[in-house]
């Protein structure tokens, strides 16, 4: 098991794990800040290294905010022992969890943050973007940071094997070629166009993925990209 850390924009850190066997890396997302904020935990199995990876950034106990895309064992599976750790912090989700009482899961409530409402952690803001299957699960978000236009896009770039931490090439190619392999990855339907539009909108910087690299190219342009493969497949 390897897991490195890297500042991808000032004050965001990627924490990414790299499992004997697993087909893709593992990356969570911290905000450093007055109140920071924890996005993915990933599964219980790494929560030691991705903890202590944590504690080389913040003081862990000071840990405010813990998000996620949707509810799948390697997005927060472990959030319960971070919670065990950080008496502070504070499960931060969407509309649709607290509806489907998703809260039952954690030891902690989850706060819920309806669509397009922003979430100040002091110098930095992350708006909470509703994305029902996109990537996929009804629940499904994705967080914006607004100050340094980092977008957070969980699985929808997802590709195999170790992931560099940065990068400025392809990355809707790998992509298409994980949607090949697993055609049941992401439920495309006339409903992703809607939302791909309302990430393009966004005019982020850097996309942020949780199977990927962080994308510092043209963001707005691999979202529309992406939208335009995507909706080839929903049309047949």
């Amino acid at each position: 098991m390897k897991t490195t850390v890297e500042e991808i924009a000032p004050d965001i850190f990627r924490i990414a794990t790299l499992e004997g066997g697993s087909p893709v890396t593992m990356v969570q997302f911290l905000i450093r800040d007055e109140e920071p904020l924890l996005y993915h935990t990933g599964y219980k199995d790494i929560f030691e290294p991705t903890y202590e990876a944590i504690a080389g950034l913040i003081d862990p106990a000071k840990l405010r905010y813990i998000s996620w895309s949707h509810l799948e064992a390697d997005e927060c599976g472990s959030l319960n022992q971070f919670l065990a750790k950080s008496p502070h912090a504070e499960p931060v989700h969407g509309e649709v969890s607290g509806m489907l009482g998703q809260g039952d899961f954690f030891d902690k409530p989850i706060r819920v943050m309806p669509d397009g409402d922003v979430l100040s952690l002091g110098s930095k803001s992350v708006r909470f973007i509703t994305t029902p299957h996109v990537p996929h699960c009804w629940d499904a978000i994705c967080a914006f940071e607004e100050t340094t236009g980092t977008l957070f896009v969980s699985d929808l770039f997802t590709s195999f094997g170790e992931s560099p931490a940065r990068t400025d090439g392809d990355i809707v190619g790998p992509a298409l070629a994980t949607m090949q392999a697993l055609p049941d990855y992401m439920p495309v339907g006339l409903h992703t166009e809607r939302i791909f539009d309302r990430l393009i909108a966004l005019t982020p910087q850097r996309l942020a993925g949780h199977h990927s690299s962080t994308y510092d190219g043209d963001a707005t342009q691999a979202l529309v990209d992406m939208k335009g493969e995507l909706m080839k497949m929903a049309r047949g």
